[in-house]
Parts: structure tokens; sequence; C-alpha cells
């Protein structure tokens, strides 16, 4: 006959058992260790995910396959790295345990961390109240002027957006602390940063734009030039030839030339009056611009007054009313041009409407 353990035992000790069960459950529980998978973040940016078998005074043992286990010296750990692996080797239930946590994540810089140990501590035994208050008042204090001094130095550096997340995490996390309006005289700080470093960048873009605005401006100021200058000198060239033409009474060759030339004097014109327009008063090639208009209105003028007279003599009276109107646009006074333009208005052929229209007169009697 099988005997039931509770029934092979001495009557005396059968209300011990339940006792007795309990304190092996909560020894093994005390020294158990957390076999969840945890993510140690590795001084080279990178990090690993695997449980934590064991540690020795140089590396940690970390499983992150059934057939891989990766041994990680404590050097390449990170500082989360470094407490994640001591978290995950220390009894959950052990008071004196989380108290070495806390203490180990304020050397390492993890206030947050450091605060929910010391609290795992405080619900375990290990550490009074009092002392419990004290240690989290220092480390929340720690919290606060670490954590500004390194915004500080990554708003100098010129990250202003890390720097005010930093501040954030202060203020979510550290509200509490003692020195918790050091946290707003920080954000204040940075928020000027933040506005005086948008105006520089404001400037520096009112700057590119300026620069690059005058960049083009000069580049149109060089190729007007360039254009205005050959244009007048081609238009020079064609009036040698068309002098020739004069001379040689023939209508259609001076036409076509005077014509060809006074393109030219016009293009450079428009070349020239946007010069003009888009030069500063102050800029040192506004007076040569102007000296250039000055000598392209006496040879655009001549061309046309030389095209009237010739008409004139040709008797081609309003090929000669025209370019006698050409030239007024340029010179509306000068004497000569206003004396042939009353000689065409006055002593030039009138036609009568018979011969305009060969309509025969008709001559009515009394």
């Amino acid at each position: 006959m099988v005997r039931h353990p509770e029934t092979a035992m001495p009557r005396a000790f059968r209300p011990l058992l339940p006792a007795l069960l309990f304190a092996l459950l909560a020894a093994s529980v005390a020294h158990a260790k957390d076999a969840r998978p945890v993510e140690l973040p590795l001084t080279n940016g990178k990090s690993l995910t695997g449980v934590v078998e064991k540690g020795t005074k140089l590396e940690v043992v970390v499983r992150l396959g059934p057939d891989q286990v990766r041994r990680v010296p404590w050097s390449r750990l990170a500082p989360l790295g470094h407490y994640r692996a001591k978290r995950a080797l220390a009894p959950a239930a052990d008071g004196e345990a989380r108290l070495e946590l806390a203490e180990l994540a304020v050397d390492l810089g993890l206030y947050v961390e450091a605060r929910e140990e010391y609290e795992k501590a405080l619900a375990l035994g290990a550490i009074s109240k009092s002392k419990f208050q004290k240690a989290v008042t220092a480390a929340e204090r720690d919290a606060v002027h670490n954590g500004i001094q390194y915004a500080e130095r990554l708003a100098d550096s010129g990250d202003l957006e890390t720097a005010m997340e930093i501040a954030r995490k202060l203020k979510l996390h550290f509200a509490s602390a003692p020195n918790a309006a050091e946290v707003g005289k920080l954000v204040a700080k940075l928020v000027k940063r933040v506005q005086d470093f948008d105006r520089a960048a404001a400037r520096e873009k009112a700057e590119i734009e300026r620069v690059t605005i005058e960049s083009k401006r000069n580049k149109e100021i060089l190729v007007r030039k360039t254009k205005a200058v050959d244009l007048y000198k081609n238009a020079v060239k064609l009036m040698e030839g068309w002098r020739k033409n004069v001379a040689q009474g023939s209508q259609t060759r001076a036409r076509k030339a005077a014509e060809k030339a006074d393109a030219m004097f016009h293009q450079a014109r428009l070349h020239l009056g946007r010069l003009r327009r888009i030069l500063p008063r102050s800029h040192p090639a506004r007076a040569d611009i102007l000296a250039q208009l000055t000598q392209l209105d006496r040879a655009q003028f001549d061309l046309r007054f030389g095209m009237a007279e010739f008409y004139n003599e040709q008797t081609v009276w309003t090929r000669a009313e025209k370019w006698a109107a050409l030239a007024s646009y340029i010179d509306p006074v000068h004497p000569d041009l206003v004396e042939l333009r009353d000689h065409l208005m006055t002593n030039r052929i009138k036609y009568r409407l018979s011969d305009m229209t060969n309509a025969r007169g008709r001559v009515r009697g009394p």
C-alpha cells in the first residue's frame, strides 16, 4: 500500500507542512533570476537582445537563441545595458539587491531607474522611509543638475532639439525635485536660443537671397551690356553701307540697310534702358550706361534723319515723313529736323482728288 507523504510523516509534524512548503517556495523565488529576454544597449550604439544567464567579474553571458550564447565584457555595455544586465541577475524579491541596484543606477546616471529601485527596496523593507526619502531627493536633485548641464552642452553644440527633449523629460519625471525650478529656467533659455537661431536663420536666408539676386543682377548686367555693345557696333557697320547706298541713290538697298540698322539700335536701346533701371545710382557702371545711351541716340538720330532727307530728295514724301517722325522720337526739337518737317508740310505737292481716285471732274452750267 502506497502512503501519501503527509500520512508518512509523524502526526506532530503534519501542521508544519504548509509553512515549510511556503518557506521553500519563497526561498526559490528570492534566488530566481529573470528569464525574460532583455535588450542590452552597447557602447557602439547597437544592442543585444537575449536572456541574461550569468555574470562574472569581467563579462556577462547572454543567450540569444537556443544554440547561440554571447559573452559580453561589461566594458562593452552602455550604462543602461549594464544596469539591465545587473537587474536581470538580481533576485526579484531581494530588498538588499534592489537597494544595490538603486545605488548602481545612481552611479550610472540612471535616476529614473534609481527611483524605481529605491521604491522596490522600500516595499521589501530594505531601507527605512526616512533614508528612502533622503536618497530619492538626492537622486532627483542630481538628475536635474546633471540633466541641465547635459542639455546646455547640447545647446552650445547646436543640438537644440535634443536639449529641448531632455528638458521635457526632466519636467516630466522630476517635477518634485528640490531644484525643479531650474528646469523652467533651462526651458526659457532654450526657447530664447531657438528664437535667436530662427532670427539668425532668417537673416542668413535673407542674405543668401540678396546674394543670389545680386549675382543674377550682375549676370544680367554683363549679358545686357555685352549685347548692347555688339548690337551698336553692328548697327554702325551697317550704316557705312547705308551711306554708300544713299550716295548711289538706291532706294531699296538704302531702305533695307536702314531698317536693319535701326532695328539693331532699337534692341541695343532696350538693353541699355533695362540696365539704367536695375543699376543703383551709386553703381560705377551707371555713368557708362548713360554715356552709351547718348552715343546711341546720336547715331540712331543721324540714321533716321538721313533717311528722311534721302526720301525728301527722292520726292517720296510719305516715307520721308515716316522717317522724320521716327527721328522726332529721339530729338523732337532738333533744328534741322524741325526745318525738314516744316518743309514737308508746306512745300510738298498737293494731290487732287481726281489724281488719287481717277475721277473726272464735272463742270455744271449756270
